[in-house]
């Protein structure tokens, strides 16, 4: 597939991030400005809108989160969002398909994407509120 050279630009800059990090739009922006300083901030929305439509991006959202975030496309995963400091953690947990199937033939849907996502207090939060 082609791309332009800024949306690779993009693409690499989400996916040189270490695993589990998780990136908001300005975060990638300030990323990419670091490095390309005439990059716009569009270029650099387009860019994700379209990575996350090709597959090569994932977009997270969260309940509570002021944004999305986005990592790069990978095996599928829950997410865990600390209500009290925002920190969002993978968890390495999917339903099976069996649960997703039952669900989706009980309620007469189609389901396309499992997005799975956990919420509450972080250890370091819990660690803090106990001190």
């Amino acid at each position: 597939m082609r791309l332009a050279e800024n949306y690779r630009f993009v693409q690499e800059i989400v996916r040189q991030q270490r695993r589990g990090t998780h990136l908001s739009l300005t975060d990638v922006y300030a990323l990419a400005k670091e490095r390309r300083p005439r990059i716009g901030f569009t270029t650099v929305y387009r860019a994700l809108s379209r990575l996350q439509r090709l597959g090569l991006v994932s977009k997270i959202l969260l309940p509570g989160a002021e944004n999305a975030y986005y990592e790069p496309a990978g095996e599928p995963h829950a997410h865990f969002r600390c209500d009290l400091c925002g920190s969002v953690k993978d968890l390495a947990y999917v339903p099976s398909k069996r649960v997703v199937a039952q669900l989706a033939k009980k309620h007469r849907i189609q389901v396309n994407d499992v997005l799975f996502s956990l919420h509450g207090r972080c250890q370091r939060c819990r660690e803090r509120e106990s001190a």
